[in-house]
């Protein structure tokens, strides 16, 4: 990986922590990955406490003890910017692929609102206007996801949209 790419997965990976440190803190917790949860799954439209809010809560706590196990914490502990941004910069991304697998599996329920085992556009564009990204920026990763031109997302290619997101590519 050239230095270059290295930044840029560096910014991308800074940004996330950014999204995730809802108190602004400057550190993450498990209460801020629980209360992102939450967010997230309210801006689907479920309910706290429904069966979809806990179990993307689950994973996500899942998720988020793994990363700190790799980093070399406890569970209680919390994470700088700096050790999470330096945890993706240098993980291996077999593994994150791995972990990122149960998540993944979560997220993709929550988008795929109409339970066909696809993500469609209409449903990808629902969880991004949520969160206030631009149409044509929407469009265009909509369009660099489908891989297969079907028109939809497999959760395959949500899995690539992830990983890519800190990899840098689609891999």
């Amino acid at each position: 990986m050239s230095i270059e790419q290295t930044e840029s997965q560096r910014s991308r990976v800074s940004k996330a922590f950014d999204l995730m440190d809802l108190d602004g803190s400057g550190e993450l917790s498990v209460e801020d990955i629980e209360a992102l949860a939450e967010q997230l799954v309210g801006r689907f439209g479920f309910a706290p406490g429904s069966q979809q809010h806990e179990d993307f809560r689950r994973v996500s706590t899942q998720l988020w003890q793994g990363v700190q196990q790799d980093i070399g914490l406890s569970a209680g502990d919390k994470v700088s910017r700096k050790e999470y941004v330096d945890f993706y910069a240098n993980a291996e991304p077999a593994a994150i692929r791995r972990t990122l697998a149960p998540f993944t599996e979560q997220l993709f329920k929550l988008f795929d609102t109409d339970g066909d085992g696809r993500v469609s556009k209409s449903e990808f564009e629902r969880y991004h206007r949520a969160w206030g990204v631009p149409q044509d920026r929407i469009e265009g990763t909509f369009e660099q996801l489908d891989t297969d031109g079907s028109g939809d997302l497999s959760q395959e290619e949500l899995h690539k949209y992830l990983s890519g997101f800190i990899f840098g590519d689609f891999r």
